[in-house]
C-alpha cells in the first residue's frame, strides 16, 4: 500500500500557507492595510497556490509510475 499518494499536494499546502501568511505581513506592513484581512487573504492564496502547484507534481509523478 503506498501511503504518499499525495506528498507533494501536503508538503506545498503548508509551505502556501505558512509563505502567504509571510508576504501578507510584510506586505501589509508597507501598504498600512488591515493586518486581519491580509494575513487572510495571503494565506488562502498561498495555500491556493500550494494546491495547485501539489495536484500538479503528484498528478505527473502518478502517470510516470503507471
Amino acid at each position: 500500500m503506498n501511503n504518499d499518494k499525495n506528498k507533494y499536494l501536503t508538503i506545498f499546502l503548508i509551505i502556501g500557507f505558512s509563505s502567504g501568511a509571510c508576504v501578507s505581513l510584510i506586505v501589509s506592513s508597507f501598504l498600512d492595510l488591515n493586518i486581519g484581512i491580509s494575513i487572510s487573504l495571503g494565506a488562502g492564496f498561498g495555500m491556493l497556490l500550494g494546491i495547485v502547484i501539489g495536484s500538479l507534481i503528484d498528478y505527473e509523478r502518478q502517470n510516470k509510475d503507471k
